[in-house]
């Protein structure tokens, strides 16, 4: 009888609980939506070294070359990403990742014909 009664006030209890959580206010969190922002690679160093390689998000990348000081914008909520390499054995690349004024990285090479390669994820 007490086992009978124990269950009930057990299953009661379960149930009033899962009641309450419908009626509490839910978050408004959509997976995979996060807040989208502007980031913009600078592309630094020896001024006049070429330069090419490639910056983008995971769903598009784009390829780019020039010489140094350039920039590059990409609107993402998710990552950034970019790898780029000097064009001459002399100089240095700098790149630097920049959100709303803040730096997030710089990676840099002196290396004859060296690469930089850069990745900021952002929280969700």
């Amino acid at each position: 009888m007490w086992k009978h009664r124990a269950l009930t006030l057990i299953c009661g209890t379960a149930v009033a609980a899962g009641g309450c959580l419908f009626l509490a206010p839910r978050p408004e969190y959509r997976p995979g939506v996060g807040v989208e922002r502007t980031v913009t690679l600078h592309v630094e160093g020896t001024p006049g070294l070429p330069f090419e390689g490639s910056y983008g998000t995971l769903q598009s990348t784009t390829a780019a070359q020039g010489t140094v000081p350039a920039q590059f914008q990409v609107k993402t909520a998710v990552a950034v990403a970019a790898s780029f390499t000097k064009g001459a054995a002399d100089g240095e690349l700098i790149v630097r990742i920049v959100v709303d004024g803040q730096e997030f990285q710089r990676r840099a090479t002196t290396a004859p014909f060296g690469s930089v390669v850069v990745l900021q994820r952002f929280a969700q």
